[in-house]
């Protein structure tokens, strides 16, 4: 089965950085059982000596009390790639300076041997992080227990949990699906972010097949249109209550607020998103869409839209569901 890089339907190394940042900042490395301080800041890991290779996530995370940490993600870790990353260690060392942790995410078969290079003139000791060693499936059931008790805080942890175990094939892209299916409950239940989501499938973007994953990241765009379009809905309606004389922008302003606000921005956020899909929209579509009164209707619009494969089959879809 063809395996794909998901980075290609996230459209850009960039927006990969922010997406990981989203879902990083304010939370601490704990959760992979390392010491830091509320995460700041995660920018990409791009030395100019280094062509960045796609399709593996490479960045830099600063917490705010000045650490910095070097995190990439390795599958099938063998000895030979330590070497590689000694290098871009003392190659980040160049820029960012001598207080730089190296974090390696292991996953799959890996490397069971010493993961330490020594050599006369140095050392090179990074942070390996086993993933194959844990259990999946007990954890993703603990998970599910404490967020029904209310006592789950650490939903950082959830990014990671699809490269937990030592499963291959079938039976892992299966992993990633649960994962994602049970964030999906939690962001339509509001506690987690789309952007987490999104984190989630950047770092399995190895482990499942071209055609899901292609599937999981347009969900995910779709998520992302409605979330904003909340958030957005929400900021307008508060300040269109405010405007209206009503006490914190509460009772009718903000419910009329937060329905004209999330519309107007759902429509924007969809042009947008299949400008960047298909590179061009042609002007007669984008004005039917900006001219979508009704929630429902674009609301089903969205759904449709983002699953298709060209511009024409946008412009059928509209048709033939009388959007317009």
């Amino acid at each position: 089965m063809e395996q794909k890089n998901g980075l290609e339907y996230a459209q850009n190394y960039d927006l990969i950085v922010k997406w990981i940042a989203e879902a990083l900042k304010g939370h601490t490395l704990e959760v992979l059982g390392i010491q830091s301080a509320p995460i700041e800041e995660v920018f990409g890991f791009e030395p100019a000596e280094i062509k960045v290779m796609s399709g593996r996530v490479d960045i830099i995370i600063r917490d705010n009390a000045g650490a910095l940490f070097h995190m990439e993600e390795q599958r099938n870790l063998v000895k030979s790639d330590l070497y590689r990353f000694a290098a871009y260690h003392f190659l980040g060392a160049k820029t960012w300076g001598k207080n730089l942790t190296d974090i390696i995410l292991a996953s799959g078969d890996v490397y069971a041997g010493e993961k330490t290079i020594i050599t006369k003139s140095g050392e090179y000791k990074p942070i390996v992080i086993d993933f194959s060693i844990r259990d999946w499936k007990k954890r993703l059931e603990e998970i599910r227990e404490a967020v029904k008790a209310g006592i789950f805080e650490n939903w950082l942890e959830l990014v990671f949990l699809p490269l937990y175990g030592k499963e291959t094939g079938e039976e892992r892209s299966g992993i990633v699906e649960q994962v994602v299916k049970f964030e999906t409950e939690l962001f339509h239940q509001q506690k987690i972010p789309s952007r987490l989501l999104a984190a989630t499938l950047i770092m399995a973007n190895k482990l499942i097949d071209k055609e899901r994953l292609k599937q999981m990241w347009e969900g995910i765009k779709m998520l992302d249109i409605i979330e904003i379009a909340r958030e957005k809905g929400m900021e307008e309606g508060l300040e269109k209550g405010k405007t209206l004389g009503l006490q914190e922008g509460k009772t009718l302003g903000l419910q009329e607020g937060k329905t004209l606000g999330t519309i107007e921005t759902a429509r924007e956020l969809l042009i947008d998103v299949l400008f960047e899909k298909f590179s061009n929209i042609p002007q007669g579509l984008s004005e039917q869409i900006k001219n979508i009164r009704n929630p429902e209707t674009l609301k089903r619009f969205i759904r449709h839209a983002v699953k298709c494969s060209t511009i024409q089959e946008v412009e059928t879809t509209a048709a033939r569901l009388s959007v317009f």
